[in-house]
């Protein structure tokens, strides 16, 4: 089988999205972070920020993300805000897809497939307890030592494959996250070419998918609420993974 070209890819997200090939082509002109709100709140680290040199924007729409251009991503690591682990660098598709989950303050929430644990911080912030699933051992110590650094004392974390987390607790939970594995579509850097993409590595992911989303609604309190959500375009990981679960469950509702 041959290997898949650039215009192989092309072609392919024209049928999904005309523009999102030509996005892909753009450079990144700003990255983003959130405060830490477990040692700190917004206002005392944009202070803090601000004498340091730095002029953080605070993004539309969001109680906690603010923007600096791009140039200063190295530059803030050597910040005393940084170091002393009152930010967090997260990308803002990121931020906003933990902030839609609804969680209340005495909610119990399962984030199903956790590292880098960026996610689970944010649940974290809001929730009585979270419980961070990560399967990859390497993975699993490096958010661990994360959750530590940041000050997060309520969140227990779990060494495990999240496609048989359900079997030991079935409907537990209030709020299920489920970021799943995928393709990375979206990570894709078009001046480097297509080093892991392919219709097969597509498939193979949503097979994956499948699996865990199962387990995410089987862990899901009556009631609960659950978001999917993966850094790629395939809609066979997308679109056709919620489908087959709205077809598997008909207690399952698309909100």
């Amino acid at each position: 089988m041959a290997k898949p070209s650039l215009e192989d890819f092309k072609e392919r997200l024209e049928l999904i999205q005309p523009k999102l090939f030509e996005a892909l082509k753009e450079k990144k002109r700003f990255f983003s972070f959130r405060t830490n709100l477990h040692k700190t709140t917004p206002n005392e680290v944009i202070s803090l920020l601000e004498r340091e040199g730095y002029s953080p924007k605070k993004v539309d729409g969001f109680e906690n993300a603010f923007i600096l251009p791009i140039e200063e991503r190295k530059k803030i690591t050597k910040s005393s805000a940084y170091t002393s682990e009152l930010i967090y660098i997260q990308n803002l598709s990121s931020i906003f897809a933990a902030e839609a989950l609804d969680i209340q303050k005495e909610d119990w929430v399962l984030d199903l497939a956790a590292a880098p644990g960026g996610k689970s911080l944010i649940f974290s912030e809001k929730a009585q307890k979270v419980s961070a699933v990560e399967p990859n051992k390497e993975r699993f110590f490096r958010m661990k030592r994360n959750f530590k650094q940041k000050g997060a004392k309520n969140i227990q974390t779990y060494n495990k494959d999240g496609r048989f987390v359900y079997k030991s607790c079935p409907m537990w939970f209030d709020k299920v996250f489920l970021d799943a594995p995928c393709s990375s579509e979206v990570h894709i850097e078009l001046d480097k070419g297509l080093t892991w993409w392919s219709l097969r590595r597509i498939h193979k992911f949503a097979k994956l998918q499948k699996e865990l989303i199962i387990s995410a609604f089987e862990s899901l309190k009556s009631g609960g609420e659950m978001i999917y959500a993966t850094c790629t375009f395939a809609p066979e990981e997308n679109e056709a993974v919620i489908d087959f679960l709205l077809q598997k469950y008909p207690n399952a509702t698309l909100l």
